[in-house]
């Protein structure tokens, strides 16, 4: 069987458009290579991408200086190098930052938003006094006290235990009471006081059941008396002195 010469051309023709096919297919997975090896080494090693600024929020105790020093975030950084976790990290070494967030903004900069550690009482020390948050952290040291926050003690020999109840007490007084709130005194973990204001006093007992003794004082606070004890909340009782 011979083939002519129009069929050996068609022939030659598919042959060739295979292969066209499949170089094309080979060029386009060449220069995508090209590309993302570009792209990488623009995003990863290149100065093109890298960081240019570093925005902090959200600052008041702490200062923009000192998050910049914690974060430590060279310029010189491709900007998909910085490692957000680690510099949060970093931001949260700082006594006074409860929580931060850090973000990458294309193409050059950083974004830091931190949010302080609000204080919630003082704790007396020497001439000064100290912030302490609802979570009992001290973050901050005044030379007088704050309008508005109550006074926590607890005695050294009860150590931690003593001072972590009062807080815990503290987060649970009603917002009411908390506005005539002077101290939080704690003479142990199970013995936890409240000292308002007009020489008021309320025997709160331990932080267990806050939420049942907030809402029986709140209720109690209607009578006029001198101590309002909620440490038993199924019996409360009051009294003038």
């Amino acid at each position: 069987m011979t083939l002519s010469a129009t069929s050996g051309r068609r022939f030659a023709r598919r042959i060739w458009a295979r292969r066209w096919s499949r170089l094309r297919v080979l060029v386009g997975l060449g220069l995508v290579m090209v590309l993302a090896g570009a792209a990488g080494w623009v995003m990863l090693e290149s100065t093109l991408l890298s960081v240019r600024s570093v925005e902090v929020t959200g600052t008041s105790r702490v200062t923009p200086a000192e998050v910049l020093a914690a974060a430590d975030v060279s310029p010189a950084t491709p900007l998909a190098r910085v490692d957000t976790d680690a510099v949060a990290r970093r931001v949260r070494s700082l006594v006074a930052v409860r929580t931060v967030s850090v973000s990458r903004q294309w193409p050059r900069s950083v974004q830091i938003i931190v949010q302080e550690r609000v204080p919630a009482g003082v704790q007396r020390r020497g001439p000064s006094y100290l912030l302490v948050d609802a979570t009992g952290v001290a973050f901050d040291t005044v030379r007088k006290r704050p309008k508005g926050l109550p006074l926590v003690t607890a005695p050294v020999a009860e150590g931690e235990p003593a001072f972590r109840a009062a807080i815990a007490v503290l987060t649970s007084v009603p917002a009411p009471v908390r506005r005539q709130l002077l101290e939080v005194r704690a003479a142990s973990p199970e013995q936890v006081m409240l000292r308002l204001t007009r020489g008021r006093t309320v025997v709160w007992g331990s932080p267990e059941r806050g939420d049942r003794k907030a809402a029986v004082l709140t209720a109690l606070m209607s009578r006029r008396a001198s101590v309002y004890d909620v440490s038993a909340p199924e019996a409360p009782t009051t009294r003038r002195s």
